[in-house]
């Protein structure tokens, strides 16, 4: 990229283009960090000087180095500068430009002009980053030689400081926006995590059990080629799972025999509320599909809305394996837990039925390993009838 050049045509043409570059290329990098070195880079380029570094003022009215190039000792530009005496502090202080070279007189420290013998500069030049009357920061351009500060250069200058201040500026927005997402994710996993213990509360047996199967879930839906960026759903949705049960009666949940037709019917209802519970809440609606549709069943026997195969949520139908295996392998206050040879035979058999086969195959692969045996796991069908 050229630098601006003295022909007042070329200079403002090149002057346009150069604003269109940093604008681009900013903006493909104003996520990170990396905005402004883009920035920084560009400003070495454009105004020719040989090193520059920005401060961004802190909420607690210090200066922050955000950014710095061209600089051989780079580890003795400051990160944090507070004090007042500072040529940096005064320049955000006043609002004013600094400038600093051997025919300037300028009170500056002794460090400062320490600072600048070692680097080998000759002239510096402070400029506070202003927008709305607010000082963002501050814009420091070192040079080996005296700045060639012609009315094209300083224009330029002046475009330069305000796509500065736009940066930080929108780099602020952006960063108050993922801390206020961060803080109302965290907002909501306490809740979530409330909600968790409070049922947990209610049902001994749903401590365990919510632990034991989030751990089995989420080995077998990266298995079955979930995305990553998924599984923070399907932790949710399983933590979350039996969150309907919140609307059943303590008689009933806690019931150590069987249910009758009534009871059976009430217990049934506890997907359609985790439905109502959770659908209003936007950061819970990815999560949503465990909860609402794992006791749905792969021939359309399930409930609550009796979906079958594909149309049932793919991470439900992951989810609804786990949850019979661990219910199967654990005590209950009505039988004893089964082996996990027969629990295994006990979902092979469901296969096609009431599970996805190819989840079906995926989880005896995964429970098979675990076992660590190479004997088939015996089956005895005439057991598991209902």
């Amino acid at each position: 990229m050229e630098p601006i050049v003295n022909d007042p045509c070329k200079g403002f043409s090149l002057r346009l283009d150069a604003i269109s570059d940093i604008l681009a290329d900013v903006n493909d990098e104003i996520d990170t960090r990396t905005c402004y070195y883009v920035l920084l880079d560009h400003i070495t380029t454009q105004l020719g000087v040989d090193a520059v570094a920005l401060y961004v003022r802190t909420s607690f009215g210090a200066l922050e180095n955000i950014a710095r190039l061209g600089f051989r000792t780079s580890e003795k530009v400051r990160t944090f500068v507070r004090e007042s005496g500072s040529i940096a502090q005064r320049v955000m202080e006043t609002k004013q430009v600094a400038r600093f070279n051997p025919t300037v007189a300028s009170t500056v420290s002794e460090s400062f002009v320490q600072f600048i013998k070692e680097e080998g500069f000759y002239d510096y030049l402070g400029f506070p980053v202003i927008e709305n009357g607010k000082v963002l920061g501050v814009l420091e351009l070192y040079s080996i030689t005296p700045f060639n500060t012609t009315s094209d250069w300083k224009q330029h200058l002046k475009f330069i400081r305000s796509l500065t201040a736009n940066t930080i500026r929108r780099k602020m927005v952006m960063e108050d926006q993922e801390r206020t997402a961060t803080e109302l994710e965290v907002a909501y996993s306490e809740t979530l995590e409330a909600w968790v213990r409070a049922l947990e509360i209610r049902d001994q047996y749903t401590a365990g059990h919510t632990q034991r199967v989030l751990e089995l879930t989420l080995r077998l839906a990266s298995n079955l080629g979930i995305p990553d960026e998924m599984l923070v759903h399907v932790t949710r949705g399983v933590l979350l799972h039996d969150i309907g049960k919140l609307a059943v009666s303590d008689n009933i949940l806690r019931k150590t025999g069987p249910l009758d037709n009534k009871e059976w019917q009430a217990m049934r209802e506890h997907p359609q509320f985790a439905y109502k519970l959770l659908k209003p809440i936007q950061y819970l609606r990815p999560a949503l599909d465990i909860p609402y549709c794992h006791h749905e069943r792969w021939d359309g026997s399930g409930y609550p809305r009796g979906l079958k195969g594909d149309n049932i949520p793919f991470q439900a139908r992951v989810f609804s394996v786990v949850d019979v295996w661990d219910a199967l392998t654990t005590d209950r206050p009505y039988r004893k837990a089964w082996s996990k040879q027969e629990a295994a035979a006990y979902i092979e058999s469901k296969s096609g039925k009431e599970f996805d086969p190819r989840v079906v195959d995926e989880f005896i692969e995964l429970i098979n390993t675990d076992l660590s045996s190479t004997q088939p796991i015996p089956v005895n069908l005439s057991h598991f009838q209902q």
